[in-house]
């Protein structure tokens, strides 16, 4: 027998409840004592399973209504070098990540483990209580998921930062074309004018003379080329397979409505040819 006692509300606890199954070897009862709701798992059939299931089951609970409160707790408590905005956006990339089964996963085994390692040897947990005095690993988990959520937001942040560092040259420059076809072919890219003409890289050599080998890649050197010659439209011609490429992305958000995708024409045509060009 192992009973659970919980003081959050029943109908949340119930939502994660209902979304087990806890087979026909389990018999549960449901009870409620003074402020807190109770539920007794009597197994009738092997302790392994009964344990692994009713340890996942509490490891949710946790992780939903405990790990979440004192995440938002900490992160407008300590993290002091960010504004409320900011504080609130790493909070939900953290939630975001905790919902999501292939983040904090080492994280997540941690808690499940102490969880089934307590009921073991036990046959009664208090899950607040439980948290705030026998979890161990809570202020080492907590830590590692708002380190990493930071990491995260700081790596969006900067993206931001990137892409209207980009849009202010594009406002501030005097558009030199038209119009600009962008091929993508795997990892080579290719531009061309609106008469489909091969537009020579020595259009761009003033500018790549400028950039510093160092940290300096061909996506990088290929978005200063569109970002110099300022188009006022840009065509972008790329398969499937390549379209969630970075550099796609950047030139979206960038360019924003002068951006159109290619469905097919003679210039896409040419994709294979192209990609044999050396």
């Amino acid at each position: 027998m192992l009973s659970v006692g919980v003081k959050e509300n029943e109908s949340q606890i119930k939502d994660i409840f209902n979304k087990y199954d806890f087979g026909n070897n389990i018999e549960i009862k449901e009870e409620k004592i003074d402020d807190r709701f109770f539920l007794t798992f009597h197994s009738k059939g092997g302790k392994e399973d009964f344990y692994s299931i009713i340890s996942l089951f509490i490891s949710e609970i946790i992780i939903e209504y405990y790990l979440k409160e004192i995440i938002l707790r900490d992160v407008f408590m300590k993290c002091n070098n960010f504004s409320k905005d900011e504080k609130i956006e790493i909070v939900q990339i953290a939630y975001k990540n905790l919902c999501n089964e292939n983040e904090f996963i080492k994280e997540k085994e941690l808690i499940f483990k102490e969880v089934n390692d307590y009921i073991s040897i036990n046959d009664l947990l208090i899950v607040d209580g439980f948290v705030s005095f026998r979890l161990k690993s809570m202020d080492k988990i907590i830590n590692e998921i708002i380190k990493k959520s930071i990491d995260e937001f700081s790596a969006v942040k900067e993206y931001r930062e990137f892409i209207n560092i980009l849009q202010y040259f594009i406002d501030i420059q005097e558009p030199k074309i038209d119009l600009i076809n962008v091929v993508i072919l795997d990892d080579e890219y290719k531009l061309y004018d609106k008469e489909n003409n091969l537009i020579d890289n020595d259009f761009f050599s003033d500018i790549i003379s400028e950039l510093s080998d160092d940290g300096i890649n061909e996506d990088d050197i290929f978005i200063s080329s569109i970002i110099t010659i300022a188009p006022q439209r840009l065509i972008i011609h790329v398969n499937e397979e390549n379209k969630d490429k970075e550099i796609v992305d950047i030139l979206q958000s960038v360019f924003i409505d002068k951006v159109k995708f290619c469905k097919g024409c003679n210039l896409c045509n040419i994709k294979v040819p192209l990609n044999k060009e050396k």
